[in-house]
């Protein structure tokens, strides 16, 4: 090789070589970080104990501990009537339409969910059977009744 092209490419492989360095520790930081620190993954768990009762808990299924101040919670069904509505474990409850209601946080200190520990959130007896959804929504401003 040529000492001209040497003198060209030389800049340009330890250039190289230092971005791909830095990208290679970047990318192993992120992942030991990650790792260490882990992130809260929130899930609903809708479960049927019994005809007309549908109970509802919140699980943090990621790998590290999460806040869940501002979620609310929203269900809703078709065809049935709401015969009653609880909530659990620091949650209310608020009727936000005929088929639907919304389980949301008393004002009330931090409340912090460890992986893989589940928070009862409430239920709904109703006049059917019938199949409840779920859906975690996160509150504009702060959790209080609308």
């Amino acid at each position: 090789m040529s000492p001209g092209a040497k003198k060209f490419l030389v800049p340009f492989i330890i250039v190289d070589t230092l971005f791909f360095a830095a990208l290679g520790f970047w990318f192993f930081h992120r992942q030991v970080t990650t790792a260490l620190v882990g992130k809260p993954d929130f899930s609903l768990d809708i479960r049927h104990p019994e005809s007309k009762l549908t109970e509802i808990d919140l699980i943090n299924r990621g790998n590290g501990a999460g806040e869940i101040n501002g979620l609310s919670i929203e269900v809703s069904w078709p065809d049935a009537e709401l015969v009653e509505a609880k909530g659990l474990s620091q949650f209310n409850v608020t009727e936000t339409g005929r088929r639907s209601e919304r389980f949301f946080l008393s004002p009330s200190p931090a409340v912090s969910v460890s992986p893989g520990q589940p928070i009862a959130v409430g239920w709904v007896k109703l006049t059917d059977d019938v199949a409840v959804r779920g859906e975690i929504v996160a509150n504009s401003g702060a959790a209080t009744e609308p």
